[in-house]
């Protein structure tokens, strides 16, 4: 039988702060409108290509 004293114990990880969350809230919101920029900037550009075709 094992002791007691000879057991390792597995160290626990740390819970995440309402701080790690929020700068991770505000990565991933900076992320999407990094995003939206990107999708204004290819539909400018779809636009100027094709002029004279009207919008549905």
């Amino acid at each position: 039988m094992a002791n007691k004293k000879n057991i390792q114990r597995i160290p626990q990880e740390e819970e995440m702060s309402a701080e790690d969350y929020a700068i991770i809230a505000a990565a991933l919101s900076a992320l999407g409108d990094f995003f939206f920029f990107l999708s204004l900037v290819k539909a400018k550009e779809t636009t100027q290509a094709e002029p004279n075709k009207k919008l549905r």
